[in-house]
């Protein structure tokens, strides 16, 4: 017997001929399923860090104005060119 869920209701049925009845609550109790991985076997897949926030140094916020103003002028110059 397999539990299935018809509508807002869980039966056990039969999975040979069809059979079901409805499952009380001491029965779902029974048939919670768990799984237990073994240490050796379990695989970090993410690790979540706290980012850190750091101000730049004025050097890079000299090199960053210098990268936009240089970006700016192709961007315009691209553009003036294609008209």
């Amino acid at each position: 017997m397999v539990p299935t869920k018809t509508g807002k209701k869980i039966y056990l049925q039969c999975s040979k001929c069809g059979y079901k009845i409805e499952m009380d609550k001491s029965a779902r109790e029974k048939y919670k399923i768990s799984y237990e991985v073994e240490e050796e076997k379990r695989v970090v897949t993410a690790k979540a860090t706290k980012g850190v926030r750091r101000a730049l140094t004025p050097e890079e916020r000299e090199m960053l104005q210098e990268y936009y103003e240089v970006f700016l002028e192709s961007f315009e110059a691209e553009e003036g060119g294609a008209e």
